[in-house]
């Protein structure tokens, strides 16, 4: 374990093979195995890894514990673990953290002018004014239980610099994410043949608790923002994965068949189901889920679609990992192999019920 911030060296660029992942990988290129994909899992917030030219920038204060609990950094050990498992399954990691650009937020044509209004909102909120930070979040520099992830620029010469390094993570990080996304989904629908199931999954975590200023992660969220006890899946419908305001992203029956599937994998009886495992309750899915949902939707196959899917970070964790970030600190505690072993054997389980 380490308290000290987790960094990319500066000018470190990444390719498809760095960011994706599939059960042979080594052995075969990925286009040997597309046509035998069926989950594609992506991860626009595995990594809680900040690029080195952000560092000027990052505040001082910030301490590990926090830069991983902003993140869902497990998602990393999961997407590669679940791939390396299941032949049917491939997983793409955006390599830095969600600081540089989310890729799970509508990329906006010019992130600067949204900062500048985050922090605006952001100091008239620590005033005693209530504001949103919906819609201009795309470069979010603050964490979920408000700590200072970036410091806002003290003068133009500041805030030039910040926008020149963040346009050069940019294109290190997220651009390239988001390419090999591309480039793996393309690659899938062109090697597999029609009828059968194919589900792009946006991946993520968080906790029902935020951090306070010691470290401690035991401040309850609102009861209406509370995950359940493992895992929320979101298509934009309503609690039975029907059409709610926005298109869904899969089907209802197919969301809910994806559901049942892993209840039998994670051998949730139904007694305890509805406090396990929600639809868009919650989180209804964000711009991968729509993004790459409305790409899918032209297959016009009831069977295809994207889905957010919203574990329970503490069911990831496990207990000894989660009663540790209970505690005041600022490091962040080793992942528990054994316990995700278990998640990637249900999720294993779950794949064959679905094909």
């Amino acid at each position: 374990m380490s308290a000290t911030l987790d960094w990319v060296p500066a000018g470190q660029a990444f390719g498809f093979d760095d960011l994706v992942f599939w059960q042979g990988k080594g052995s075969a290129p990925f286009s040997a195995a597309a046509a035998r994909i069926d989950t594609i899992v992506l991860g626009p917030h595995a990594s809680a890894r900040f690029p080195a030219e952000l560092q000027p920038f990052v505040d001082a204060g910030l301490t590990r514990r926090k830069q991983y609990d902003y993140s869902d950094a497990i998602t990393s050990s999961l997407g590669r673990a679940w791939a390396a498992a299941d032949p049917g399954v491939v997983f793409v990691e955006n390599p830095h953290s969600r600081l540089v650009l989310d890729p799970n937020r509508a990329p906006p044509a010019d992130v600067m002018p949204g900062l500048r209004e985050f922090f605006a909102r952001l100091e008239r909120q620590r005033k005693g004014d209530k504001v949103t930070f919906g819609g201009i979040d795309a470069v979010r520099p603050i964490t979920f239980a408000g700590e200072t992830v970036l410091r806002p620029p003290g003068s133009d010469e500041e805030w030039t610099a910040l926008q020149n390094a963040l346009a050069a993570a940019r294109q290190l990080g997220p651009t390239a994410y988001r390419s090999a996304c591309d480039g793996v989904i393309d690659a899938v629908l062109k090697a597999r043949k029609p009828g059968g199931a194919l589900h792009v999954i946006s991946l993520h975590d968080t906790m029902n608790t935020k951090m306070r200023p010691d470290g401690a992660i035991v401040v309850e969220r609102p009861a209406a923002d509370r995950l359940p006890q493992l895992v929320n899946f979101g298509n934009k419908g309503d609690e039975r994965g029907e059409r709610d305001a926005d298109p869904v992203t899969i089907g209802a029956a197919e969301l809910r068949r994806i559901a049942d599937a892993w209840a039998q994998g994670f051998k949730i009886d139904a007694a305890t189901r509805s406090a396990a495992i929600t639809l868009n309750r919650p989180y209804k899915g964000a711009f991968e889920t729509v993004h790459y949902g409305a790409q899918l939707a032209a297959l016009n196959e009831p069977n295809v679609g994207a889905v957010q899917v919203e574990f329970l970070r503490e069911s990831l964790l496990g207990p000894r990992a989660t009663a540790h970030l209970q505690q005041p600190g600022a490091d962040w505690p080793d992942l528990d192999r054994t316990h995700l072993d278990g998640i990637v054997s249900a999720l294993v389980a779950a794949g064959r019920l679905l094909r």
